[in-house]
């Protein structure tokens, strides 16, 4: 048995205009429009807010979202939108920002401080609805359940059917910085893989992640062979609406079957060195796929995805570092390994993978 969840979507060049339509349609009368400093001045989200203003709709903004936001964020990011009686919130931006208005609609829901709610949500929960309209293509957050926070200096990882976007805008005309799109979209190629290569939807008991399905595997398979074209899309601008879309449907894959030790050690990773997420995750990609290549159960989707793409050449042609070029020596190896393992949610969709073979992908690694 497997469950599959997805926002509705709506994809093309120019469709951040549609965003105001939609509220409208909604019945949505006033909103809270969630961005990053830097975010919310470009020309795109201006065009995001005229369209929302242009359908009479009431709108607040708050535009205090910096890059891997923590509690602080979260908090500050409630304590301007309770003061605001809205009936929706939209996020514009990248990853963090639609984790963080995310979040900021579950404090809203459950009134209290991100520290205060997190560890008690209730299994049934409606939260205002969110639109969600990404400036970065690669995090999938726009179709997930799921928040990334730090929280007392540490990332997590908060699961919650409640945090599914209502609505995706996907709109590949928005350009990020180049070093962005490339930790994003090596992100999307770790999301698609690592989807396709989880524990089978028949051998674990759903939760929200419910394990590989034909399904998942078939948008991971699809949106690995659009991703491979993200060298093209880094260096000159080109396939935007193959990164975009291979992005998001390398989300609804892993919003679903899960992902499992790249993403895992990523957070190992990040407390070494403070590097963008994608770049953590894509570090240990290579090595994490010769490793899945011996195991009995997964060798054939393994191939498959070597088939597809060489996640090593890929990370190189984006200009992302390796794991030793990050700083990590293999002095860092047992933490590493220790860090990873704690991640148990993520680990438990590859149950094969002990702290030994840990120890071996990360020493594997470092010699790339």
């Amino acid at each position: 048995m497997f469950r599959f969840r997805v926002s509705r979507l709506v994809a093309g060049k120019g469709v951040r205009v549609k965003v105001g339509r939609e509220l409208s349609r909604a019945g949505v009368k006033r909103a809270l429009l969630i961005t990053g400093v830097n975010t919310g001045k470009t020309a795109f989200c201006r065009d995001v807010v005229e369209c929302m203003e242009n359908e009479g709709i009431e709108l607040s903004i708050w535009d205090g979202v910096r890059n891997e936001p923590d509690e602080a964020t979260v908090n500050a990011g409630y304590s301007f939108a309770r003061e605001k009686d809205v009936d929706a919130i939209v996020a514009f931006g990248g990853g963090s920002v639609m984790d963080t208005a995310k979040l900021v609609n579950l404090c809203l829901a459950l009134k209290g401080r991100l520290e205060q709610v997190v560890n008690s949500i209730p299994p049934a929960l409606t939260l205002k609805p969110m639109f969600a309209v990404p400036t970065t293509f690669g995090t999938g957050s726009e179709t997930t359940c799921a928040a990334v926070v730090k929280i007392n200096g540490v990332k997590r990882g908060i699961l919650h059917e409640s945090l599914l976007p209502d609505f995706a805008f996907v709109d590949w005309e928005i350009k990020a910085p180049k070093s962005v799109a490339a930790s994003a979209g090596m992100d999307a190629v770790m999301h698609a893989f690592e989807a396709y290569t989880c524990i089978s939807s028949d051998k674990i008991e759903g939760g929200i992640y419910s394990g590989s399905s034909e399904v998942t595997d078939t948008l991971a398979l699809k949106a690995l062979k659009m991703l491979r074209h993200l060298p093209e899309y880094v260096n000159n601008g080109s396939k935007a609406r193959e990164i975009a879309l291979g992005s998001n449907m390398a989300g609804m894959a892993f919003g679903n079957a899960g992902v499992h030790f790249g993403h895992a050690a990523s957070y190992a990773i990040s407390a070494k060195c403070d590097a963008p997420h994608g770049v953590c995750v894509a570090s240990v990609g290579q090595a994490l796929l010769e490793w899945l290549k011996n195991l009995d159960e997964v060798r054939d989707k393994a191939e498959d995805v070597e088939s597809i793409v060489n996640i090593n050449e890929l990370r190189r042609e984006v200009g992302l570092p390796s794991l030793s070029e990050l700083g990590i020596g293999r002095e860092d190896v047992e933490f590493l390994v220790e860090k990873t393992m704690e991640v148990k949610r993520l680990i438990a969709m590859r149950p094969e993978i002990g702290r030994k073979d840990a120890g071996e992908i990360f020493t594997s690694a470092l010699e790339y």
